[in-house]
């Protein structure tokens, strides 16, 4: 398989930079997702390392071989779009067929690896129907499979399961996570859904404006992000702002003043005394009780609760609290408090951090 080195990657249209200064490391049989929201310059990063844009300046570099200004049919890449596009035309199996007659691979060679592919991907009895005979999720699997086929170096998706609905989104994270892991292939998926980088990435690559924000294992991104741009768009979070109190680097750990009372928190490194700071805390991390926690150094927030909604696997809460401080909650579904009642939020140090200000 194949090493992927981005280096100083920058691409600009006129005077606006879709990418700037993007440097990227992705080892051999990992799965690499670039997230950010729309216009952050994702899909131009995936599109300059399939040769589709030609980079304004940097470096694109398979293992030691550097490809800016080799045309994409040179590149040993399979490429998945986001709407499939297959040939309406074809049949499923004249579809993979096609990239390996553009590569002259002999007949009998071909009729081998479109038979192994699709088992691969479980529609090995599927080869004689057209496109529009197949379900959507299908056509995805086909769309991998005609990827697949020619035996890419690196695979790039560009927001491949956008058009599914909701349930089968979820089914096919899984199954491109499961397949990727299995033929250990180098890939690079770009998504603008945060549920879908933390399933199936090895790591994830937060961008905004063009820039790299954080780059780190799905539990990192979410536990510890870098800056509130990051901790806003991966998930719920709560912001709790306040100045240093104290901080043991040794334990790890780092008091806070805030309009709600001290505060602890997980800090790994020693902060001036005084300097202001904001303490993030994500909903599932708190608990609600409706008295005051016994443990004197425990996190305790003392609130009301102003909504509350079932979503089945979890009850939501707004709890409004001092200094017009409103927190999101997320309690067991079987959680009993009602709107209106008096609660306390209490949250582990561990399970909360700081982004400097």
């Amino acid at each position: 398989m194949t090493e992927l080195a981005i280096r100083g990657l920058s691409k600009r249209f006129g005077d606006v930079a879709a990418v700037d200064g993007f440097e990227l490391e992705i080892g051999d049989h990992e799965l690499i997702s670039l997230l950010g929201p729309s216009g952050c310059g994702k899909t131009t990063t995936l599109r300059c390392i399939a040769g589709f844009e030609e980079p304004t300046a940097g470096h694109i570099l398979f293992d030691d071989r550097d490809v800016v200004g080799l045309p994409p049919e040179n590149r040993n890449i399979g490429m998945v779009f986001q709407n499939y596009a297959l040939f309406p035309h074809m049949t499923v199996r004249q579809n993979l067929a096609f990239g390996l007659e553009m590569r002259s691979v002999p007949k009998s060679e071909m009729a081998e690896r479109i038979a192994r592919v699709l088992e691969t991907v479980q529609l090995g009895d599927l080869g004689e129907r057209y496109p529009r005979q197949l379900s959507g999720g299908q056509q995805q699997r086909i769309a991998l499979a005609r990827a697949m086929v020619v035996e890419p170096s690196i695979l790039l998706l560009d927001e491949p399961l956008a058009n599914l609905d909701a349930k089968l989104r979820e089914e096919m994270r899984f199954f491109v996570r499961s397949l990727q892991k299995r033929i250990g292939i180098t890939t690079v998926y770009v998504t603008h859904d945060q549920a879908e980088a933390m399933v199936i990435s090895d790591r994830i690559v937060v961008m905004f404006d063009g820039h790299i924000h954080q780059v780190g294992a799905p539990d990192e991104i979410y536990s510890r992000p870098v800056s509130r741009e990051v901790a806003n768009f991966i998930g719920l979070t709560n912001f709790v702002e306040g100045r240093v109190q104290g901080a043991d680097a040794a334990a790890g750990e780092c008091r806070l003043e805030t309009a709600v009372g001290t505060l602890r928190c997980a800090y790994p490194e020693t902060l001036d005394v005084g300097r202001e700071v904001a303490l993030i805390v994500r909903p599932e991390a708190i608990s609600l009780s409706a008295a005051a926690p016994a443990e004197s150094g425990t996190n305790a927030i003392p609130g009301r609760v102003g909504e509350r909604y079932f979503l089945g696997n979890i009850t939501g809460y707004r709890i409004s609290c001092a200094d017009d401080l409103l927190l999101q909650v997320q309690d067991d579904p079987w959680a009993s408090f009602d709107v209106g009642d008096e609660v306390w939020c209490t949250f582990d140090a561990a399970h909360a951090w700081i982004i400097p200000d």
